[in-house]
């Protein structure tokens, strides 16, 4: 069977999210064509009857507008609605409800998409059509494509393959310097971004992070994900204003990120971006039992430095802990970081981020196509990075740093050390090369 798209324009989308996604399920509205193909009309259906598990039209107004339709050459494609969290197909009431239309239509389907919201600010769509096939009705899955939104990507198309992309997820741990990065990510074509924050903005953060006057007060994850959605509305953002610690079950965490954290793990790149050594050291740990991609970025003292950490299972040998075991011996001892982001430009924050986006990209296309796809392989014994973001050749590296590596070579100014780490035989968490289930 030939396979079905939803098509339906930006500001329709966009639309629909605004209204149904910002309101409690059960809510709905009429889809309608010009040309019979793309759906580019909508009427929210503002005052119909709901309750917390149905939806019921207001005929009168909808007739109304179908009329109005009609004198401009609209034509009714079928209704959006949303359901509770957890139901995410039309149900046998839906079913009913579409076979009736259809057969006052004399058509053979409608499009009937379903929105999830949830309590968090997160905003899904999922498409189907109800079909009429040997005289009964089926429900056809039918993705949905933002008419238009390949045009974003038309100059980077040779950079990274789009289809791959758009079967990735981004799951970011912090979006307070952060927020450029997981901004920025967006505009690559990924499909789907997780993030984690109970944060929320402060005046103070518009000097260091990418935030806006308008969004103090705003939990930060939540703020992040609305950027999202006005750079890509085609992806999927769920929005979490909770911090990551042990109080979360790695159920509830799986439950979060979606199927393709079990189905997919190589799919999905867990980003460690919080200055909290113990979300960092969960993130890591949650990276390993689940086989995904991991990377760790934070800035050293006043955004004089910064190191970004990346890890692959079965690629780099070693492990988030074998890396960085003198920070996991220190904090054990009692170790309290004092250093915070006051005193780092902005400037460092954007640097790093940059250099984030381009590690993300080498460990999410791996073995893909494109110039991104093997460069793992070239470096994947090199998985601790440092930029020195100082001219001064004074400007120490982390101090934990110089105990565990030594001597480390100076670099010049804005230039990236790729430093070689090996794996640790007595390592409690990959037992020198190979992880183990936590």
């Amino acid at each position: 069977m030939e396979k079905q798209e939803l098509r339906m324009t930006e500001s329709v989308y966009s639309a629909i999210r605004d209204t149904i996604g910002s309101r409690p399920a059960e809510q709905g509205g009429m889809l309608g064509s010009s040309d019979g193909s793309i759906i580019d009309h909508y009427h929210f259906d503002e005052h119909a009857e709901s309750t917390d598990a149905t939806y019921s039209p207001n005929v009168e107004a909808l007739q109304s507008v179908l009329r109005e339709w009609a004198e401009q050459d609209i034509e009714m494609m079928g209704f959006v609605h949303s359901h509770p969290p957890g139901v995410l197909r039309p149900s046998k009431g839906d079913i009913k409800y579409a076979a009736a239309i259809i057969a006052v239509n004399d058509s053979d389907r409608l499009a009937l998409p379903i929105v999830q919201t949830g309590c968090d600010g997160s905003f899904d769509i999922r498409g189907y059509y109800a079909e009429l096939h040997c005289e009964e009705m089926r429900i056809v899955n039918a993705p949905i494509k933002i008419v238009g939104s390949s045009a974003f990507h038309d100059r980077v198309q040779s950079a990274y393959p789009l289809e791959a992309m758009r079967r990735k997820a981004l799951v970011c741990i912090g979006s307070g310097g952060a927020g450029e990065y997981i901004e920025t990510m967006a505009r690559t074509g990924i499909g789907k971004i997780v993030i984690f924050d109970g944060d929320a903005y402060s005046a103070s953060n518009i000097g260091t992070q990418q935030c806006y006057r308008d969004e103090i007060g705003l939990n930060k994850a939540l703020a992040v994900a609305r950027r999202v959605a006005r750079v890509d509305p085609e992806i999927q953002v769920v929005a979490v204003p909770c911090f990551l610690d042990d109080g979360m079950t790695d159920r509830t965490f799986e439950a979060l990120v979606g199927p393709g954290l079990l189905d997919r793990p190589e799919d999905v790149l867990i980003a460690a971006c919080t200055d909290s050594f113990w979300a960092q050291d969960r993130a890591a740990r949650l990276a390993m039992k689940y086989g995904t991609p991991y990377l760790a970025a934070q800035l050293y003292e006043c955004g004089l430095a910064a190191e970004v950490l990346y890890t692959y299972p079965g690629v780099t040998p070693a492990c988030p802990r074998c890396v960085l075991r003198p920070r996991y011996d220190a904090y054990l001892n009692g170790y309290i970081n004092t250093v915070g982001s006051r005193g780092a430009p902005i400037f460092a924050t954007q640097r790093v981020n940059a250099l984030k986006g381009f590690v993300s990209l080498m460990l999410l296309l791996y073995k893909e196509s494109g110039p991104f796809a093997g460069l793992l392989d070239q470096v994947a014994d090199r998985n601790m990075l440092q930029i020195r973001m100082s001219p001064d050749p004074a400007s120490p590296v982390h101090p934990l740093f110089q105990k565990h590596l030594g001597e480390v070579p100076y670099t010049f100014f804005d230039e990236t050390l790729w430093i070689t780490a090996t794996p640790e035989p007595d390592c409690p968490y990959c037992q020198g090369g190979e992880p183990i289930d936590h």
